[in-house]
């Protein structure tokens, strides 16, 4: 995880969830961008070892963050992208070089 956790809120009927960042990368090869996978700061149980964390994973466009931030998140729409972005995300919860609990 990142140690200056960006926030971002969401609204759905009426709830507001918050999101913490995990971790952000840049993919330069085939998609060229930037992308963003969030947890769910108010489902994460400190005490449980067996965590099911809920993630969710956009584009990102930090040169709007502070000018726009609700167009900074961006829905990721390919399949390509959205296989190479499980990819890393797996890596990060199945390397401990990455992601040492």
């Amino acid at each position: 995880m990142v140690d200056d956790n960006q926030v971002f809120s969401f609204e759905d009927e009426g709830n507001t969830y918050t999101f913490k960042e995990l971790f952000r990368f840049e993919e330069d090869t085939k998609f060229n961008k930037t992308y963003i996978v969030l947890y769910n700061d108010d489902a994460v149980d400190e005490e449980d070892d067996d965590l099911d964390m809920e993630v969710q994973a956009f584009i990102y466009d930090e040169t709007l963050i502070k000018s726009a931030p609700e167009e900074a998140l961006v829905s990721i729409e390919t399949d390509d992208e959205w296989e190479m972005v499980t990819e890393m995300i797996n890596t990060f919860f199945d390397d401990p070089q990455i992601n040492p609990e």
